[in-house]
């Protein structure tokens, strides 16, 4: 019997020598990455993912700066695996590199997938069964190779989008980026797909005030006015650097979601400036070349005056 306990120890000792070397292995394993090493060690450098919706998204984030960028990307040509998709997206995004993540999700249509993601993002800490559901969703995808990234790429992700707002993020659309070859007349063929935006403010003018342009999309008379004046009354007060251009009606159809459209790339400061009116939503980024303003507010439905 004596002999018998003995071994009994002796066989567990082994086993639990064996699963700590299985999860020092696997650790190993999982932090190796340079995606799970940059994000642990908050590196300034930005790191991408393949979001293999129709059409596609490149999900773009520093975690030094925090900065994350959504682009979608219209492409001709669609490869059917998984892994080649996110290849061809990075490729036709000018991204080189040997570590490509990709995720494919079951929802396909990148609108309908963004409204799920963007639920998520907000209300998680008020309904602790969206994260759970955000995490089966990735247990599933990665047992049916729908993505690559590792358990621990996930879990640091996961981490750093708990933190964020909808308002972290910024949206814009690009094509191919590719150089347009010219027709025997010398001009761009009509079909070529430009380069993406690039969100970046001229270095000259970091200090000045940012320029405002209100549209008032949501169908009430006065609110464009309304939230002029409640901005140039904080600008005057101090507390926000803003300078209000012009305020008109939106010349397009009732706008149910009010939205903000980036132009100049003054991310940090548009940011504070939804903050202060009480807007929670995604920063739309476009390029204008003749821009009158760095950020254009377009008041829909939904809008509340700030008190």
């Amino acid at each position: 019997m004596e002999s018998s306990g003995k071994m009994r120890g002796l066989i567990e000792k082994v086993l639990l020598v064996v699963l700590l070397a299985v999860t020092g292995w696997a650790a190993y394993v999982q932090f190796s990455s340079p995606t799970a090493y940059a994000l642990a060690q908050r590196a300034d450098q930005t790191l991408y993912v393949a979001v293999l919706t129709q059409p596609a998204m490149l999900f773009s984030y520093n975690p030094s700066s925090e900065q994350t960028v959504l682009t979608t990307v219209n492409r001709r040509k669609i490869p059917q695996d998984p892994l080649e998709n996110a290849q061809n997206l990075f490729r036709v995004s000018g991204l080189e590199t040997d570590h490509v993540l990709f995720y494919l999700p079951r929802t396909l249509k990148r609108n309908d997938f963004w409204e799920n993601f963007k639920q998520t993002i907000s209300s998680w800490r008020y309904n602790p069964l969206l994260a759970l559901n955000a995490i089966w969703k990735y247990i599933a995808a990665y047992h049916d190779k729908r993505t690559n990234i590792n358990l621990a790429e996930f879990v640091l992700y996961g981490m750093d989008l708990s933190q964020m707002e909808i308002a972290d993020f910024t949206v814009r659309t690009a094509g191919e980026k590719t150089t347009a070859k010219k027709s025997s007349s010398g001009k761009v063929p009509k079909d070529h797909i430009a380069a993406p935006v690039e969100d970046r403010a001229p270095l000259a003018v970091d200090d000045r005030p940012l320029l405002v342009e209100i549209l008032n999309g949501g169908g009430k008379k006065g609110a464009a006015l309304e939230l002029t004046q409640f901005l140039r009354n904080q600008s005057q007060k101090g507390l926000l650097q803003v300078d209000v251009l012009q305020y008109d009606n939106y010349p397009g159809p009732a706008q149910p979601k009010t939205r903000i459209v980036n132009y100049t790339g003054r991310l940090d400061q548009i940011k504070q400036l939804s903050t202060a009116i009480g807007i929670n939503v995604e920063i739309e980024s476009e390029k204008q070349g003749a821009a009158i303003c760095d950020v254009r507010l377009i008041i829909g439905e939904d809008f509340k005056q700030p008190l």
